[in-house]
């Protein structure tokens, strides 16, 4: 082999090197590791089965937080503890798929004061058990926050409600105190 060819055969052998290695890298799941200010330390790869989400305003939990892709903004305020007390939830599209990178605000009733003053949204209805937050399930007789936590973990790990016997299920809460609460929670 002469000068010229052992100098070709090193270009190619160098230039194969360069591609495999480009291929590598495109290839390797890449971890982005982000903390967020008062939120949980999510782990996002880079993978079509998830959606990282960043979910602000009223709710109980802001924060960034990966889903598996095919979700809800729905539940997506769920995984951010539910909304918070004072959310408009009509102002969002609770059934609309999320998107990676996809950012849910949620925001606050806009009050406006009547000529007898303004009562909070809410305050004569019932309180919604798929998605009040703690404080607003504390506030419903015999529900301390010990009792209104394990409401929502117990709703996000069947993914809400279906029927408000169901509530029954939730450990502490028997039939009794499901009656001192049933008129006064929805779905």
């Amino acid at each position: 082999m002469d000068g010229v060819q052992k100098r070709l055969v090193i270009i190619l052998l160098m230039a194969a090197l360069i591609v495999a290695g480009s291929f590598y890298h495109y290839w390797q799941k890449t971890t982005v590791t982000e903390t967020v200010a008062g939120g949980p330390v999510v782990t996002a790869q880079s993978r079509t089965d998830e959606v990282v989400i960043y979910v602000s305003g009223a709710v109980n939990k802001p924060g960034v937080f990966k889903m598996a892709a095919g979700g809800r903004v729905l539940d997506a305020v769920n995984y951010a503890g539910g909304l918070a007390a004072g959310a408009d939830s009509t102002r969002i599209n609770l059934a609309q798929p999320l998107k990676d990178g996809m950012h849910v605000h949620v925001p606050t009733v806009v009050l406006a004061a009547g000529p007898g003053g303004s009562n909070p949204a809410g305050s004569a209805g019932k309180v919604n058990v798929n998605t009040a937050s703690a404080t607003e399930l504390d506030k419903l007789p015999g529900i301390g926050p010990a009792l209104a936590q394990r409401i929502i973990d117990y709703r996000q790990s069947i993914g809400g409600f279906k029927d408000l016997e169901e509530v029954k299920k939730v450990p502490g809460i028997g039939e009794a105190k499901f009656n001192q609460i049933k008129d006064k929670i929805s779905l």
